[in-house]
């Protein structure tokens, strides 16, 4: 009877601990991942903001050369 309510009593311990630890790695994916769409986010932002300047200057210079 000792034994079988100790059983019980480890299993009712570690099933919360495994569903914690499983948790624990849900949000470290969920970081990870947050982490990873925000640096992407910003690269595609900063590109775009490049190849637009660029674009800019380039027709400013192609406008001055036939103006002239």
């Amino acid at each position: 009877m000792m034994s079988a309510g100790h059983g019980f009593d480890q299993y009712s311990g570690i099933s919360p601990y495994r569903l914690h630890g499983q948790q624990v790695l849900v949000y470290q994916v969920v970081v990870v991942v947050v982490v990873v769409v925000v640096v992407v986010v910003v690269v595609v932002v900063v590109v775009v903001e490049v190849v637009v300047v660029v674009v800019v200057v380039v027709v400013v210079v192609v406008v001055v050369v036939v103006v002239d």
